[in-house]
């Protein structure tokens, strides 16, 4: 791959991450489809133009996030339109089983990546079965239940990685990235605190004392 379509994609991946994250702040203050993609927007604009001593915030965001993989370029897309449409994803069933495959998969290769544990998970993405063979699974598990745009995802970044198409030779790297992690593990925290919100919200209204209607009740003789 060359650099310059290196350089093109790595940009890319700044752009959504910025834009995505401005129009979901303006979707707190605004439901205009419109407002929120012009917040977007201004921000991919303003980090292009305001600097970071010699450098622009946006050439900072490219030089840290790099290239995402296609997973995660594929779910930043999804949060991009939701962000600016309103679109519920997290109600989408595929949407929620991508994430809880990627949230799962981080907690497996970055605690051993970072020296947490005594075997490196990341080396598995070199050679041997392990790793392949859990990709397999995964998208013959989606095909099964009709995620299809999981399946051609993942079939996409393995073929990918068969072809050279990036400069890792790591399979990780194509099918898992750090913001793919940190998407799929803080959107099931945000599903698992509004389940924990809304069953605490009815035991507490199951428990309040309900207020007698009189009707029913033996008049006092005098």
């Amino acid at each position: 791959m060359t650099p310059a379509l290196n350089l093109l994609l790595n940009s890319f991946s700044a752009v959504l991450i910025i834009f995505t994250s401005a129009a979901a702040v303006a979707s707190g203050f605004t439901s205009s489809t419109r407002m929120r993609a012009a917040a977007g927007m201004a921000a991919v604009l303003l980090a292009l133009v305001i600097p970071i001593s010699t450098r622009s915030i946006f050439e900072w965001t490219v030089s840290a996030v790099e290239r995402l993989s296609l997973p995660g370029l594929t779910l930043l897309v999804a949060l991009a339109v939701s962000a600016v449409t309103g679109w519920r994803i997290a109600a989408v069933a595929e949407f929620r089983f991508a994430t809880t495959v990627l949230a799962i998969a981080g907690i497996a290769l970055y605690p051993a990546a970072m020296g947490f544990l005594d075997y490196d998970v990341y080396v598995l993405g070199y050679s041997g079965y392990l790793l392949p063979v859990a990709v397999a699974l995964v998208i013959g598990y989606a095909i099964f239940r009709g995620y299809l745009l999981t399946a051609v995802v993942l079939n996409v970044a393995v073929a990918a990685f068969l072809f050279g198409a990036g400069e890792s030779r790591n399979l990780w790297d194509y099918v898992l990235d750090p913001i793919a992690w940190i998407i799929g593990s803080v959107t099931w925290l945000i599903i698992g605190a509004s389940h924990f919100r809304a069953r605490h919200s009815a035991g507490k209204v199951q428990a309040s004392p309900q207020p007698s209607s009189g009707m029913g009740e033996t008049p006092i003789s005098h």
